[in-house]
Formats: C-alpha cells, structure tokens, sequence
C-alpha cells in the first residue's frame, strides 16, 4: 500500500498544473459575474433594504450572527461602492496577475455576491464553487501572470495541492453532470423524449418568440425524441469523463461548450454559459507541464 502511495505522490509531484488553463478558467468566470453585475440593478437582484425588513431579519436571524458573514463587502461597505470594488477584482482576475492573490481576492467577491444577492443565479453559484476549488491551485501557484506558459517545471511539493485541488474540480464536474443527467429520468417529458419542447417553448424560461418558431421545425417533429434523449446520454458521458483518457476528453470540448451555447441562447442563462465553460476547460482541456529536475 506504501508503494502506491509513494507512487501517486511522485506522479502529483512530476506535474504541474499551473498552466494557462487555469487563467483562461478564471477569466471566464470573472466575465461571467462581470455581466451579471453590469446587466442588473443592485436595486433587483440584491435589495439592501429587502435584507433589513423584521421577516427577513427573523428568518435569517441564526446566518446573520455568524461572523464570515461580516466580511461580506456588500456589508462592510455601501452596495454600490462594493459593486464597484468588486468590478474592480474582477477585472484584475482577468489579467492573470499574481494568482496567490487575485485568487483570494476572487473568492472573497463571489462570497460576497452569493451571499448578498436575493437572486439566486446558477452561474453565480457555480462560480462561487470554482473560486473556493482554485485558491490552492492559485496559492501554489508560483508564476507572476497565470497566462505565461512555463517550458519546464522542477518537481515541487506545491504539484501535489494543485494536483490533488484539480482533480477534486474534476470530481465536482463529474457530480454535476452526473446528477444533471440522472435527475431528469424521474421526468415524464424526459423520459418521453419531449422535454426539449416543452422548455425551448415555456412562456417565460423558453426562448423568444422568433426563435420558438425557428426552433419547432425540430421540436414540433420526430426529431425532438432524438434531440431529448440525446441530452441526457451526452450528460451522462460527460459524467462519465472522469474515468476517460485525455484524448478522448479533448474531443468533447467543443460538443459539451456548444449544448450549453444552445442552453443560453434559447433560455437566456448568458452568466452560466461561462461559468460552466470554465468548468469544461478545467474538466476537459490538460495542458499539464511535465516536470524535470533541473
């Protein structure tokens, strides 16, 4: 049992994940939120004054009187000042520069929009998520721009945290797909094969009318059984990567990206689009560094 320990422990060490992926993941994730921020009132999505009323107060009384919750920034200071703080970490993330930390920084500001806005969105959620799975890959991180590709890495103890940090992410990301695939069988429309017709065409989750009608060329033919099932076997293999060598990852990058391309179109979820591409680059590009004792 020592052997494969001693095993897995050089392979974590030989490796390094501190490549550009990791930069491109959190640009895309600081765009995401940069959207949701400049696309929606304070006043819509995270009412200060809601948080102030004796109902909300009462219900949230126990959350309220916990201490991380003070260091929310939409707490220390005032909302709009807080927005423009974290507008600010945000489009320093994107930059790349001095991961150890941005990524700090980067987590603190989704802490601060998931636990301050009343609305709650599935791309803010998933961000917050990836921010928190990061900081060890970005706290071990030991270049100044996380865009800069290094030729050679020596083995080093900080490959075993972000080893072990990115595959967790890769556990997170199986799960996700895992639970998104399986949790639609107990769905008559999805287990019919009709379910991609009744969501493209809600009155108010579905796509607008243009494209409704653009979209029921399929939907409205034998098509849409194909299209449904189809969603959920690609899920279920997208689950199932985890478990898949590289090279059959990688040709699942594009598909995986354009069905949640297709998702925003149809059913608006822009600010999730990019917090699952994030996901997918995480999950399913490797651009690891061999690392060579130097």
């Amino acid at each position: 049992m020592r052997q494969y320990i001693d095993i897995l422990i050089d392979r974590l060490k030989s490796r390094s994940v501190h490549t550009p992926r990791i930069a491109i993941a959190r640009f895309l994730l600081a765009f995401g939120m940069l959207l949701t921020l400049f696309t929606n009132d304070l006043s819509v999505v995270a009412n200060h004054n809601y948080t102030k009323l004796p109902d909300y107060q009462a219900m949230n009384k126990q959350q309220a009187r916990a201490p991380f919750k003070q260091v929310n920034l939409f707490r220390l200071m005032a909302p709009d000042k807080a927005k423009v703080v974290v507008i600010i970490i945000l489009l320093i993330v994107m930059t790349g520069l001095l991961p150890q930390v941005t990524g700090v920084l980067h987590f603190w500001a989704c802490f601060s929009i998931h636990n301050y806005f009343i609305l709650y969105n599935g791309g803010d959620e998933l961000a917050y998520v990836l921010s928190l799975l990061l900081l060890p890959i970005c706290l071990t991180d030991p270049r100044i721009n996380q865009w800069k590709r290094v030729g050679r890495a020596a083995p080093s103890q900080r490959n075993i945290v972000a080893g072990i940090a990115l595959f967790v992410i890769h556990i997170q990301a199986a799960l996700v797909y895992f639970d998104a695939s399986v949790s639609k069988f107990v769905v008559k429309e999805w287990r019919d094969g009709t379910a991609v017709y009744y969501y493209t065409s809600h009155y108010r989750l579905g796509a607008v009318g243009w494209l409704q009608r653009i979209n029921e060329w399929i939907t409205l033919s034998p098509a849409v059984y194909l299209l449904t099932w189809g969603v959920l076997a690609l899920e279920l293999v997208l689950a199932g990567c985890l478990f898949f060598p590289w090279r059959i990852r990688k040709k699942l990058i594009i598909p995986a990206l354009l069905f949640h391309l297709l998702i925003a179109i149809n059913m608006g979820l822009i600010s999730f689009f990019f917090s699952i591409a994030a996901l997918i680059v995480l999950y399913l590009y490797n651009d690891t560094v061999r690392a060579t004792r130097i």
